[in-house]
């Protein structure tokens, strides 16, 4: 049995994956570092603070443009937390063209998998919902919350034409079950406000 060989072998591996295990370390910080950002992206856009959110947007597309340098090189650690910035970019994108008149950019301007934007899709639709509430809560803008409403049912039923199976886009049923409830929720909230009128 050609022992050495193996041995050579896995003394050649070891600096390659000494060199994949730093990489991903550094991955879940910058995903860490990219998640925070598009929160505040969103949160910022809800409190209608268009010029922090821009500001915080094109940070995070900056990390986003790291990240991606270094999966890249390593499609394998294109997974968990580092997925899971992709989809956070993905709605703060949606969110951020959603409340101010800015360029929605699509996954190829941002650099990330349609999986990922698909299901960052999804969670936008929840963020709308933050959004008519604000509205009939502060407001009473039923016309304003309707057609929030309509946005989300319109992006609800193209979704639902894309219920593959889990392998295709993962996590996506899920997410759409959720949603159901959701856009019934808001609806339900944007009768009860009219009632009010």
């Amino acid at each position: 049995m050609p022992i050495e060989e193996i041995i050579d072998y896995i003394n050649s591996i070891e600096s390659k994956l000494t060199e994949r295990s730093d990489n991903r370390e550094k991955l879940l910080l910058m995903s860490r570092e990219l998640i925070r950002l598009c929160g505040e992206t969103i949160s910022l856009s809800h409190r209608h603070k268009k010029e922090e959110a821009i500001k915080k947007y094109e940070e995070a597309i900056k990390k986003a443009k790291d990240i991606e340098n270094i999966v890249s090189n390593y499609p394998e650690l294109l997974y968990g937390d580092v997925g899971t910035s992709f989809q956070e970019l993905a709605e703060a994108s949606i969110i951020l063209s959603f409340y101010f008149d800015v360029k929605l950019n699509l996954p190829e301007d941002l650099g990330i998998p349609d999986t990922y934007y698909i299901t960052g899709i999804a969670d936008s639709i929840g963020e709308m919902r933050r959004s008519v509430l604000e509205l009939l809560r502060k407001d009473g803008n039923i016309t304003e919350a309707d057609k929030i409403l309509g946005y989300m049912d319109n992006l609800y039923e193209t979704l639902w034409k894309l219920e593959y199976p889990k392998s295709l886009v993962p996590g996506l049923r899920q997410k759409i079950d959720q949603l159901r409830r959701i856009i019934e929720e808001t609806r339900h909230d944007v009768f009860l406000a009219s009632l009010k009128i």
